[in-house]
């Protein structure tokens, strides 16, 4: 179980790298300091099913070890919540045609998610108690 707890803090790190660059070609966008292209939607492909992933294995984890103490019910169910954000952000931006207005999709579909993520690791190490 440990190494699935090890892949799992491993994701974290990559989804933050991976949610930090999609936000801030978002905002070059949205700036226009660069023209949107495929690489956007490749950016925001990657960081929710990275999300996906992570959610799966924190699950495993917590299955796996049996632990069902409410600060882990809570993380879990808080990154959860940022999951289904980021994939509702990331469907809307999707249809959308404008490349500034669908710039500010991604960028806020990034930031809110990773704000949720904040609230539910601090679930995990007691930050939020």
């Amino acid at each position: 179980m440990n190494v699935v707890l090890v892949l799992h803090s491993i994701v974290r790190w990559i989804i933050v790298l991976i949610g930090l660059v999609s936000f801030v070609r978002s905002l070059l966008v949205l700036t226009g300091r660069a023209p949107g292209s495929k690489m956007d939607r490749g950016l925001m492909s990657g960081f929710t099913g990275l999300l996906d992933l992570n959610v799966l294995l924190g699950l495993i984890v917590i299955v796996g070890l049996g632990e069902w103490e409410p600060q882990q019910i809570e993380h879990a169910v808080t990154n959860v919540i940022a999951v289904v954000v980021a994939h509702i952000f990331a469907q809307r931006a999707k249809k959308i045609e404008d490349t500034k207005l669908k710039a500010r999709m991604n960028a806020l579909g990034v930031l809110i998610s990773l704000l949720i993520i904040v609230l539910g690791v601090s679930f995990i190490n007691g930050w939020a108690r």
